[in-house]
This record gives structure tokens, sequence and C-alpha cells, in this order.
């Protein structure tokens, strides 16, 4: 074999080389943090050098705290520009480590770009040095130090990602920064808590929407007020914020104000697993499937109710959009559909003379074709007009329901009623029990050659059905022992809702969003006005018509209410 004298034979003895040193440490060298400090890189690359006559330092290129996994690090890309403007033509690192765990990246380095630059590089630690041993970039202890680094990114990467699953699991935050509206609890990193100052505008956004403001006039107000993005408001508060790829601008966006409406955290459960890196090699984010997303419920205070959430979900699933004249949502925009074809109208606006008409027609037969459906046209004063009168008739019925209720739930009726039907109960269970036993003793009876197998096999399906039977009795009492004991209250949605409403004059937009699901016209000028909180509606109907023995004049009061507010028609 070549010594390493015959080797380098021919080279010039006097060549200065212009050196680049570089350090890198990231939070991936756990324990090895001492020996692999920035401190003790460069006092040993400089010792080297003071060793070393021919070399002359040009430069020194520090990058702390990056991952050796790729090599767009800050440092490392001036390191490579300088190398291509032939600043340096020496790369000088502690380790191959230091330089990187990439292993595809870095044969990429040593055996392709270095030397078609001429480069000269040297890994102090691990005796490679192009330049008076050319064989050790290449040889076997090189690949395979190379490979064994990238082999200890990947394990970590693995234990990490493990690691961060987990806590993921369980609830804890582990994000950078924390959604807008909230930030980290200073006690606890894991966890986060409300920031009141941008809580403020979520309440604000969320309010705006229910209200029946659009997206894009809640932008319009923002932007006018001067008030800082939430990508703005997470650089005031972290200047040193550092961000991975694109981000938001300096405005609001529709985008940024339909993620504020839609995120989840908003309600008190911790989303996560929403965005991963594609792998320990290629430090770029992409996003997960929501089947996939990581979501543990009831972790921190809510800036949302769920009942809100879930309405704005339904008003941003109707196709709802601007006057071009206005600038805003018309008032049953998204609630006013086609009681045949189920598909959204449309309002237009018309001039005869010196009047201006406004009315609704099918889109379907604006826009599929008139084979599909009828025109359905109505005029929107009128319909409006009918939607106005309904809810004020069913402000009346939840003020008048409300008195009737609370003496149904005390009625002593009730609760001997409730008393009785416990005690059938009970003699049922007991009859059920019987039965059991009976099932029970069959088989030993029919080893004991007492019955036979015909005998065994009609007794079993005579005290299966008597058992079915007698289960399905006791399941139906207890339900309505516990519906005698609940009663209706009048914390009843339907009944919240018409109640708080006042001195109603006029048809708003935010009335329609927080009363109306969505009003049906038919081609006979029918219109059908369907409630929100139709459920709980129907329940207080069927509570009061149960009990209706109790209380029949009042009832009939409320009866003669509710007839009016269910048969509003044009």
């Amino acid at each position: 074999m070549m010594n390493r004298m015959e080797r380098n034979k021919g080279r010039n003895p006097t060549r200065i080389w212009s050196c680049g040193l570089y350090l890198r440490l990231s939070r991936e060298d756990g324990d090895k943090y001492e020996s692999d400090s920035i401190s003790s890189q460069k006092e040993l690359l400089l010792d080297f050098v003071d060793r070393n006559s021919d070399l002359k330092i040009y430069d020194t290129y520090i990058d702390d705290g990056w991952s050796g996994t790729n090599f767009n690090r800050p440092r490392f890309k001036d390191l490579e520009e300088d190398l291509r403007a032939k600043r340096i033509d020496c790369i000088i690192v502690k380790d191959l480590s230091r330089f990187g765990r990439n292993s595809i990246e870095i044969g990429n380095y040593l055996t392709v770009l270095f030397p078609y630059l001429k480069t000269r590089f040297i890994c102090v630690n691990d005796n490679v040095d192009s330049y008076l041993d050319p064989d050790s970039l290449d040889n076997l202890s090189t690949k395979f130090k190379n490979l064994m680094n990238d082999e200890f990114c990947r394990d970590i990467s693995i234990k990490v990602k493990s690691t961060l699953t987990l806590k993921r699991e369980c609830g804890e935050f582990i994000g950078s920064f924390a959604s807008y509206g909230y930030k980290k609890d200073p006690n606890d990193c894991h966890k986060i808590v409300i920031d009141e100052e941008a809580a403020v505008i979520v309440r604000r956004i969320k309010d705006m929407f229910l209200g029946g403001e659009s997206i894009r006039g809640i932008v319009r107000v923002l932007n006018a007020e001067g008030i800082p993005s939430p990508a703005v408001y997470k650089k005031m508060k972290h200047p040193k914020y550092r961000p991975a790829g694109v981000t938001e601008g300096t405005t609001w966006t529709q985008r940024t104000v339909r993620r504020i409406l839609v995120n989840r955290m908003y309600v008190g459960d911790m989303v996560q697993n929403v965005m991963n890196t594609i792998s320990y090699r290629v430090q770029k984010c992409r996003a997960v499937d929501k089947e996939n997303y990581i979501i543990v419920e009831n972790t921190h205070e809510p800036i949302y109710t769920r009942e809100e959430f879930a309405q704005i979900a339904d008003l941003l699933s109707r196709d709802t959009r601007e006057s071009p004249t206005t600038k805003k949502l018309n008032v049953l925009s998204g609630f006013i559909k086609c009681g045949d074809c189920k598909r959204g109208m449309i309002r237009r606006t018309m001039e005869n003379g010196w009047k201006v008409y406004n009315y609704y027609f099918c889109s379907t037969y604006k826009n599929r074709g008139k084979n599909l459906c009828t025109k359905h046209t109505i005029q929107a004063d009128k319909v409006e007009h009918a939607v106005l009168e309904f809810i004020k008739l069913n402000i009346k019925l939840a003020i008048e329901v409300e008195p009737i209720l609370e003496l149904i739930n005390q009625s002593p009726i009730r609760k001997n009623t409730s008393k009785k039907l416990q005690t059938i109960a009970d003699t049922q269970q007991q009859d059920l029990e019987k039965f059991y036993k009976l099932r029970e003793d069959l088989y030993p009876d029919y080893k004991a050659g007492l019955i036979d197998k015909q005998e065994y096999e009609n007794f079993r399906q005579r005290y299966e059905k008597k058992i079915s039977d007698l289960e399905e009795k006791i399941k139906g009492l207890k339900l309505k022992i516990e519906e005698i004991d609940k009663g209706v209250s009048p914390e009843n949605n339907f009944i919240k809702a018409f109640k708080n409403t006042h001195n109603v004059n006029e048809l708003t937009r935010e009335l329609v969003c927080a009363l109306i699901e969505n009003v049906y016209v038919y081609e006979d000028d029918r219109i059908e006005i369907v409630v929100r909180y139709k459920d709980e509606y129907d329940t207080i109907m069927e509570y009061v018509s149960n009990n209706h023995a109790l209380f029949a004049k009042r009832k009939d009061v409320v009866k003669g209410t509710v007839n009016q507010a269910i048969g509003v028609a044009v």
C-alpha cells in the first residue's frame, strides 16, 4: 500500500489554503452537548489550524440550534456561497456529524460538489483530509460513520415522535405558539390559557358572524380599524419568532377569519397533529388528514360555547353572498330555499317605473334548467313579513308556556304517577329475576335427566321470550319515570332563545341567524318556516299535551298560540 509520503508526492507544500471553520450544534445531540459544544469545537479547530502552517482562516461559520438532517442552515448557506465565490477553498469541521447527519446529502457534497470546486475537506477527529489523503473520503470507515450518523438521527426522530404523540394523546400542548387568543401557561408550558388581548378580537369575530355579518365584511372592519392580524400580533409578542415558511401578510384575510371561526381549540378542546414533517430528512410540513387529528376534549378554558360553534358551522355551510350595492348579506341569505328542490333562492331587484320590487326565485330554475324546477317567485317583503310574524308568535309562546311548565313540574299528581310507575317497575324487576333463575336451572335439570332435550328447548325459548319482554317493559318504565321526574325545564333552548328576544318590530339578519333554521317557499305562495331548536319545541308541545288533564284551561291558551305560530303562511 502507498504510504502517506508517497501519496503526497507532487503536492505543492507551499500552497496556502483559505479556510472556513464550520461548527454546528442541535438539541438532537443530547448528552453529548458538553463535548460537542460550540466552544469546544472552536477550540479544537483553532488548535488544528495553529499546528498547520498551510491553513489560513477566512471566516468561522456557526449554526447553533440547527439540525444536521438537512443543509438549509443560515451559516452553512453563507459558507457554500463563499465556497462558490472562491473566497474559501477549504472546509474544516470537528467530525462528520458536525457537518451533517444526512448520508445522501453528505455523499453528494463529498463526492460531487467538493471535487468539482476543488475544495479541500478536513474532519479533524475522523482523520479525513481530501487533499493529503483522498481515499479517506471514500473508505469504509468514513461511509460507516456517515451511515451511523444518519441512523442516529432516524432513531432520535422515531423516539421524539413517539413521545410527542403520547403527550398529545394526554392533552398536553406541545406547540411552539398557542392559537391566536391563547398563550402558554407561564407555570406550565404544556397548558394554554386565554390571552385576553387577542381573545377580545376572537369573541368579536364570533359575535359579528353570528350577528349576520359576512366574513368579507368582518375583514373590512378589522382592517379599517387597524387591528393587527394574528401573524403581526405573534411577531409583536415574540420578536424572535422565526417563521418556517410562507406566513400570512400584515392584513386580515377571509382565510384568516374563517380559520378562527372553525378552530375547535376555541371550545376548549386540544386539537393537535394537524401538520407533520415529511421525514427526519425533509423538514417540510404537510397537512394531516382530519381523521388522524389528535383531539382531547375540555383541556382548557373555552372562548366559544359548543352551541355557538355548532351555529357557526351551520352558517358556514349555507350559500351566502353579499349584496353588490350594500356590501351586506341580505336578511334571509342562505336561509330561504325552494320548497320543492330544497336549493337556495336568488334575490333580485326589479324597477317598474318609479317603484322598486325585491323578489326571490328558485336557483335551480335559473341555473340548472326550467325542466328541473319551477320559478317559485315571491316578493321579498311578503316572505320577510311572514318570518317576522312567525318570530313574534313564538316569542309569545315561549313567554306563555314557561309558567305552565313550572306548574306541571310541581304537580303532586305527577309525583304520585312517578311513584306508581316505580312500584310497577319494581314488581316487574322481581319477575325478571325469577325468570333469570328458572333459565339458569334448566340446564342442570336437563343434565340430570329430569327433562328431555325437547322440553329443555321449549322451556328455554319460553323463558327467553319472557325475559326479553320484561326487560323491554322495565326500560320503557324507567324512561317514563325519568321523563316525569325531569319534566321540561324553563332552561329549554327554545324558551331561552325566544323569551330573551324583546321588542321585535323589524326583521334583522341577527334575528334570523339566532332563531330560524330554514324558510321554504312553495309554488302556491305557501311558506313553511322551520324554527331553530325544533326538537326542544316538539318536546314542549308533547309534554304539555301529555299533561293536558292537569291544566286544561291554561293549556288551551298555549294551544291557541301554538296553532297560530305553526300556521303562519301566505
